[in-house]
């Protein structure tokens, strides 16, 4: 449980940072400034930092919590193993491992595609905001 949540705390905060961080892209790209055509790159530098910044998330997510979560669920398939003689024996992780093998919208979903697809999701977001950027960039008289 204290893992899954530090897990959910860091996304969630991640998710924060990056809205708070893309509020300074249209601080910045706003009209009427002085020099749009330099405000699209500094909106494209922006952008840049967002995607290093998720990347490093993910790296911490990924690397290390989930490595973290990973180990405890190996701890409690130890303390299982040591029950299952029991009358009523711990079964928590082969609960939790049927989950992860019921059908999901028809589809067996591997395990860490649901992490993948929020990291991936909003990365596509950033790196869009850095193509519109680029483009505005390259489209605006200097």
């Amino acid at each position: 449980m204290h893992f899954n949540d530090l897990l959910m705390r860091l996304r969630s905060q991640s998710l924060a940072g990056i809205a708070a961080i893309s509020t300074l892209v249209g601080i910045f790209t706003r009209e009427g400034v002085a020099d749009i055509h330099l405000d699209w790159l500094v909106a494209t530098g922006i952008f840049v930092t967002m995607a290093l910044f998720w990347a490093a998330i993910w790296c911490l997510d990924f690397f290390y919590y989930n490595r973290l979560l990973l180990g405890a669920v190996a701890a409690i398939e130890l303390i299982e193993s040591q029950t299952a003689n029991r009358p009523t024996p711990l079964n928590m992780s082969t609960t939790i491992e049927a989950e992860f093998q019921r059908p999901l919208l028809g589809i067996v979903w591997p395990r860490f595609w649901g992490v993948i697809a929020f990291y991936a999701t909003v990365l596509i977001a950033i790196i869009a905001g850095i193509c519109f950027s680029l483009y505005m960039y390259n489209t605006t008289d200097p």
